[in-house]
């Protein structure tokens, strides 16, 4: 679908505010579970494929409804941007590719986390402003989306948008780039491809870029993942472990903030083995102030790693401080993984031969410029 301006509607006096002045906006919408089924099952009439859904289990009314949630969100969205004095594209997840990005002035996935992850990953600069618009906020958190009630009035949002009462976070990705390869890297299995299949055609093969994390580890999850790792140019150190997760800022709050998260229930048993009476309630403080200092700003330049279940009695004895790390700004890992891998934010996987070399690092020049609203000042 594309929706167009005359150029006599574009010159009719209106001010451009400074997201929409380049005047070419993509919108990228999620796939559904519904959508996912039907790729999948093309020649099965819908009311078979709900019988299926439905005898293998699944809960019908919320994936219907999830699913009508999402498209009424994307009418809301294409009406909205139909009103304003831009040429707009709006696509499928399925259909992205380098080409229909680099078109765009303006960015907008509608979808969840993964959807505005997806969709990062085929920018290739840092002057693109990035909306993420969560069209599943009765059941979606969407972190990196606007907050949830802008999901709930779309016009207003809109409104909100076009009197520049927004800003933007410039959130740091990793770059991760490979030496001493024998050959050229293969291109990378993406997640998503068997289902929506997406196309990789602007995921380098070379220099890789992931928003929220790197996890790097052999690809069978039951084999151990060797390594030797240099960080911020200190001596190397051998790893054996279940894999190592670099993240970002942005990544601070997903997958690394997963692994590294300590419970309520935790506290209270490391409390009781030192014979401390402690209320439930000063166990939840400790908690919540230990969970809280995990996560830090995207769009600071650090990096933290995390050694998944590490093995070896000298990391253990000699090097406990090295299992997890406060903030670092470069990371060098050796791979003599059986069969080792780099995967990107959860869903591009790329082979990392045994030997090979990953350096690790961020730089500005390839921040992802998100935009977001303070949802008191919306509300003013």
């Amino acid at each position: 679908m594309i929706i167009k301006k005359t150029f006599k509607q574009i010159c009719s006096g209106r001010r451009y505010m400074q997201l929409w002045k380049g005047k070419k906006v993509l919108l990228v919408a999620k796939y559904t579970r519904v959508e996912r089924e039907r790729l999948e099952h093309p020649n099965v009439t819908e009311k078979q494929l709900l019988n299926q859904l439905s005898n293998q289990g699944a809960n019908l009314k919320t994936i219907l409804e999830s699913h009508n949630e999402h498209y009424n969100i994307v009418k809301e969205v294409t009406a909205a941007i139909s009103r304003l004095d831009v040429e707009s594209k709006i696509i499928n997840l399925k259909d992205i590719n380098t080409a229909a990005v680099s078109w765009a002035d303006v960015l907008i996935a509608i979808g969840g986390d993964g959807t505005f992850l997806v969709m990062s990953s085929y920018v290739q600069n840092n002057q693109t402003p990035v909306v993420g618009i969560n069209s599943n906020p009765s059941s979606s958190l969407g972190y990196l989306c606007l907050p949830e009630i802008c999901s709930r009035n779309i016009q207003n949002t809109f409104d909100t948008l076009e009197k520049q009462k927004f800003f933007f976070i410039d959130r740091r990705r990793i770059r991760v780039s490979m030496k001493n390869t024998k050959k050229k890297m293969e291109p990378p299995i993406n997640m998503y491809q068997d289902f929506v299949k997406i196309r990789p055609d602007s995921h380098s093969s070379h220099d890789m870029l992931a928003l929220n994390e790197v996890f790097i580890g052999d690809k069978m999850p039951g084999r151990t993942s060797e390594m030797e790792c240099k960080f911020d140019g200190n001596n190397p150190i051998k790893i054996k472990s279940s894999g190592l997760c670099i993240s970002t800022g942005t990544g601070s709050s997903a997958w690394s903030y997963a692994l590294n998260k300590i419970s309520v229930n935790e506290v209270r048993k490391i409390l009781n083995y030192k014979f401390c009476q402690v209320s439930e309630q000063e166990c939840i403080k400790i908690a919540n102030e230990y969970n809280k200092n995990l996560v830090y700003k995207p769009d600071l330049e650090y990096l933290q790693y995390t050694i998944r279940e590490p093995t070896g009695r000298s990391l253990w004895q000699s090097n406990d401080e090295l299992i997890k790390s406060d903030k670092i700004k470069q990371a060098e890992v050796e791979t003599h993984c059986e069969e080792g891998c780099i995967i990107l934010d959860g869903f591009l996987i790329y082979v990392f031969p045994k030997g090979a070399q990953a350096i690790l690092t961020s730089r500005p020049e390839d921040s992802i410029k998100s935009v977001m609203i303070n949802v008191d000042q919306k509300n003013n």
